[in-house]
């Protein structure tokens, strides 16, 4: 009986799901995707707030919730009145570390999702002149490629921005 129960164990820890809490704020936005998920009050460090537990795999989890862990084993460890990472990058001008944040990439795959869409949407032409111009090439060679002026296709490629930036609005 005693081996069944270490077996179940194992099986639980297996299928453990892992939820990164999501502080509620008026500053996040929540995607259509993540509006039906669990709202709780969760701790974050050593803040306890109304959260959104979003599914992520267990690397996700452990990439977000490190720095919160190292800081909080700092405070324990310090003291409040020990001199913050933060400060210190300040002071010296330091690159702060690379923090993960799920929202920004969240919503940063869906700006380019639908970026991706408008731009199957556009005519070759289009598509030709804002690839030219992304990789680097002159408005005149650009021009030359397509059988447009320098002055034609500077048009054509400010009126794609707008046209862009107008259907792209909402992602902003």
């Amino acid at each position: 009986m005693r081996r069944r129960s270490r077996m179940a164990n194992l099986q639980t820890n297996k299928d453990k799901k892992y939820y990164i809490p999501l502080e509620l704020t008026s500053e996040n936005v929540i995607t259509e995707e993540y509006k039906d998920c669990e709202v709780r009050w969760s701790k974050i460090g050593c803040r306890k707030v109304r959260t959104v537990l979003i599914p992520a795999t267990e690397e996700q989890y452990r990439a977000y919730m490190r720095p919160i862990w190292r800081e909080d084993k700092r405070k324990q460890r310090h003291g409040d009145d020990e001199v913050s990472a933060d400060k210190l990058h300040d002071e010296f001008k330091l690159e702060p570390e690379c923090d993960f944040n799920l929202e920004e990439i969240v919503l940063k795959k869906e700006l380019l999702t639908a970026l991706r869409r408008e731009l199957v949407a556009l005519q070759d032409i289009d598509r030709t002149i804002l690839t030219m111009i992304a990789d680097g090439f002159s408005e005149a060679a650009v021009g030359e490629s397509v059988g447009l002026s320098q002055k034609a296709v500077n048009k054509r490629k400010h009126k794609l921005y707008a046209l862009l930036q107008d259907r792209l609005k909402d992602y902003r």
